[in-house]
């Protein structure tokens, strides 16, 4: 016997988010920056899956191109997203942030990246 579920359909963003989000991207895919125009339309990401407890606000919400988009991880935990900030948002690839970083494992690019985190923000403040 097959047992067939629905997929439910993701809450969208309101339209007042992804204007506020379109303006803080430029326009443009937050990851690789590439240009969007009528044509060539972002995807409005959620950062943390609304099935993991995000929500639909500017500070969980990613554009990003169909390329990016289909990359991009799914954050479950709080540290997750410092990272994807970060990290996926900045890098092309862990390879391109281990050699920015110089290191060649995961943990020691989580390492050297939340240090490099705690310096901004403590200059920031």
């Amino acid at each position: 016997m097959w047992f067939y579920m629905a997929r439910k359909k993701r809450p969208e963003f309101p339209s007042d988010i992804k204007s506020k989000v379109m303006e803080r991207s430029g326009n443009r895919c937050e990851r690789c920056r590439i240009d969007f125009d009528d044509d060539f339309k972002g995807i409005f990401h959620h950062i943390i899956p609304v099935i993991f407890g995000g929500n639909n606000s500017v500070g969980n919400c990613s554009l990003l191109c169909d390329n990016c988009h289909r990359i991009a991880p799914n954050i479950k935990s709080e540290e997750e997203l410092v990272m994807y900030k970060h990290y996926f948002l900045r890098f092309a690839s862990f390879k391109e942030a281990a050699q920015y970083y110089k290191v060649d494992n995961k943990f020691d690019l989580h390492t050297k990246a939340a240090l490099d985190l705690a310096k901004k923000s403590k200059k920031e403040s």
